[in-house]
């Protein structure tokens, strides 16, 4: 419920948010106000008597300039109020070049240059695949609002929910710092709690799933599924953009290796611990630390793509974007700094990897424990 809670606060900003004019429309309306403002000046210089020929032949080429650019701008606003996205994407297209090739001539830095040839692209997506703007940034249909959780906010706090579902679920087989399973001939023991925590956290993470993307779509509907999202080829540090569908499967299997994980390891937490608080703690502290901390610490992020923990994040192996919206907390806003090392193909293999070692380490400490031996 604090989940849901959680999430229904974040598209109630958005929602208010939604209802201010888009960025397009106010950057063209101050466009056409600055405009106005240079033609009255071009024309009140016009006018006085004693301007040379050379400044007056300026005068004239700036003033002709601003007013094709004023009706230009005018067309845009009114497109944009009626949402005719064909006429708005023209202009705003050739707005977008126009603003790349002066990044270009004057040595703009990489990351500004691929901000506009992201924004460029997609218009030029946009307007081929005729679509309607979105907006991607403070969105309420379905669709988009639960990529828009799965960013920062659904993964820590589902997880730290599995982590204290586990902790509770595992801990509970023990008395006095004995496991009392251990007890029972059961060889599968380790395999049947291991399957059963599995179960229990990925349902209840899929039904956060399902409902943070059912209940906006009941109001606003799901969005276009083929809508083109952002995202990043880390390699070649370019922007690219998958149609919104075709990112929910792999989102999902991420996250369902994500609580495999997991699972393992706050199951070989609790043996090791024996305490419920001492192991909540440390899973905490171990897992959900180990997932904060390549987001933010950029000496962490060189060894990411080997941790587990950096898969957490589902939608950043997908998508590309790991490290790339917090890339410039502590490093030079200039660069454009990728990590082409954390992508979907290694989160399948070291969350595999991982979760494997864990079951085996767990196995092989219930079969000591069982066998009589005391564990330290």
């Amino acid at each position: 419920m604090a989940i849901l809670l959680s999430c229904f606060y974040f598209w109630k900003q958005n929602y208010h948010l939604n209802k201010s004019d888009s960025h397009e429309l106010v950057t063209a309306r101050n466009n056409l106000a600055t405009q106005k403002g240079n033609i009255k000046y071009y024309q009140k210089e016009l006018k006085k008597g004693k301007v040379e020929k050379k400044n007056k032949q300026q005068l004239h080429k700036d003033l002709k300039e601003n007013q094709t650019l004023a009706r230009e701008n005018q067309t845009l606003i009114k497109a944009l109020e009626t949402k005719d996205w064909q006429r708005a994407y023209a202009i705003l297209i050739k707005q977008e070049k126009f603003w790349l090739n002066d990044a270009k001539r004057n040595n703009g830095s990489d990351y500004s240059l691929a901000l506009l040839k992201r924004d460029l692209c997609q218009l030029q997506l946009l307007a081929k695949q005729h679509l309607a703007m979105e907006n991607e940034h403070f969105p309420i249909q379905g669709g988009f609002f639960v990529l828009f959780m799965m960013q920062e906010v659904l993964p820590p706090l589902t997880i730290l929910a599995a982590i204290f579902i586990l902790t509770k679920l595992y801990s509970a087989g023990y008395y006095e710092r004995m496991r009392l399973g251990n007890l029972l001939p059961q060889k599968q023991l380790v395999f049947t709690e291991f399957t059963t925590g599995l179960m229990i956290t990925f349902a209840y993470f899929l039904l956060i799933f399902l409902l943070v993307f059912l209940l906006p779509s009941i109001f606003f509907g799901t969005g276009n599924l083929n809508y083109p999202i952002t995202g990043m080829n880390p390699g070649a540090k370019e922007y690219t953009f998958t149609p919104m569908y075709q990112l929910f499967l792999p989102i999902l299997g991420i996250a369902f290796l994500s609580f495999a994980f997991i699972t393992g390891a706050v199951l070989l937490i609790v043996q090791l611990l024996k305490n419920r608080l001492l192991a909540l703690f440390a899973a905490v502290l171990l897992l959900g630390g180990g997932m904060v901390l390549p987001q933010y610490v950029v000496a962490v992020r060189n060894l990411a793509q080997f941790l587990p923990m950096s898969y957490f994040f589902a939608l950043q192996p997908v998508d590309g974007m790991f490290g790339i919206s917090n890339a410039y907390v502590f490093t030079d806003e200039s660069q454009l700094v990728t990590y082409p090392q954390v992508n979907f193909s290694n989160g399948l293999i070291v969350l595999i990897i991982g979760t494997a070692v864990l079951l085996f380490l767990n196995q092989l400490l219930a079969k000591r424990i069982q066998a009589g031996r005391k564990i330290k």
